[in-house]
């Protein structure tokens, strides 16, 4: 198993015949830096994923794979009022109640009548040719819990247009190319996306400990659209203009590119309401 994102030790990687092979179980134990006010490189708050390190491909397409999400610890410097939490520790609040992760990912079928060691000794067994059939849009709302008996998948969100905002969070488990777009029920693009990280790590300057935040700078990252690869995550707070009825939509693209772009594969779109 690997932790993506963080640095794990070579024993807990999780790469076969390097680290160790598990023959029967094994127990992985995490323990999350705390944040530094002012410092981006201390700190493993953030959204990351974990999927198997073995056959990583083939593993993390039959479903070895997960989100984990780890909170920063409350500074006293930088408290949380009830109902309210930071995405690292000393970044803008956000509404626990409608917190939410969206989770694009599609599938080829072909790959499923692989054995699970397919392709490890070096043998062509086409994992160099993802031909996605289905498509998907995974998660919900955090607070509400997975549900046990069946695919967590969104039907409609909501997202606050007032008090503190709703937090975003998008992991790609996608190997093609995908892209994220938020509009109005009637299509309208609406630059509604406040991005606060990327990949476990906030927006700000790494080079400089103590550095502002953008939004500090009264310069938030603000977009309509996310074009993402494979396995990246952003953290977003979503800031719509109004009450209202809203669009998140998914797009997959083939990888080869023809005379007018990437060709389209497959949209898929969920419904947001702003209260």
């Amino acid at each position: 198993m690997h932790l993506h994102g963080m640095e794990p030790d070579p024993r807990n990687d999780g790469v076969g015949h390097t680290s160790f092979e598990v023959s029967g179980s094994y127990t992985y134990q995490f323990r999350p830096d705390a944040g530094v006010p002012g410092d981006p490189n201390e700190g493993s708050a953030g959204t990351y994923f974990y999927h198997c390190h073995v056959n990583t491909v083939l593993h993390v397409q039959m479903g070895m794979v997960g989100p984990m999400l780890v909170d920063p610890v409350v500074h006293p410097s930088f408290p949380v009022p009830a109902g309210t939490r930071r995405p690292f520790v000393d970044g803008p609040l956000y509404d626990i109640a409608t917190e939410l992760m969206l989770v694009p990912y599609a599938v080829d079928p072909t790959w499923h009548h692989l054995n699970h060691a397919a392709g490890l000794s070096g043998e062509d067994v086409g994992l160099n040719r993802f031909r996605a059939k289905h498509f998907y849009v995974l998660g919900g709302h955090i607070a509400q819990g997975q549900p046990k008996d069946r695919v967590w998948v969104p039907r409609q969100v909501r997202a606050n247009a007032s008090g503190y905002p709703t937090l975003l969070r998008v992991l790609n488990l996608n190997f093609i190319p995908t892209r994220v777009r938020f509009t109005r029920a009637g299509g309208e693009p609406v630059r509604m996306a406040s991005l606060v990280a990327h990949d476990g790590r906030a927006y700000r300057d790494t080079v400089r400990p103590g550095s502002p935040l953008p939004e500090d700078l009264g310069n938030r990252l603000v977009t309509d659209r996310l074009a993402f690869g494979a396995a990246e995550r952003y953290d977003m707070l979503l800031l719509p203009p109004e009450p209202g009825p809203y669009e998140i939509h998914v797009d997959w693209f083939d990888w080869v590119p023809g005379a007018a772009g990437l060709r389209l594969l497959a949209t898929r779109t969920v419904p947001l309401t702003a209260v």
